[in-house]
């Protein structure tokens, strides 16, 4: 079954890339997360709950296990992004 992202969806302001935002496990973080699975790096598992999207982080082995049993992982956005850069003075 695959998660329908379209209400969490957004453009990241740095890049320009699609993103969605989804809340840390413990509800207190805001984490942009690529839009697009990741079958070889992606490392959370995104799942709604009362309308709100969730980003669960899996170990290195949790992750495998997870992708052998066909679930779809993403990545942080943040190892994607190209830094910031500074201005100019």
């Amino acid at each position: 079954m695959t998660l329908d992202l379209a209400p969490w969806r957004d453009t990241c302001s740095n890049c320009g890339s699609p993103i969605v935002w989804a809340m840390s496990p413990s509800g207190r973080i805001r984490v942009p997360v690529n839009l697009e699975p990741d079958d070889e790096r992606g490392s959370l598992l995104l799942s709604a709950h009362g309308g709100q999207l969730y980003a669960g982080a899996l170990g290195r082995n949790q992750a495998a296990g997870a992708r052998e049993r066909g679930r779809q992982l993403h990545l942080a956005h943040v190892a994607d992004c190209p830094p910031v850069r500074p201005v100019q003075r």
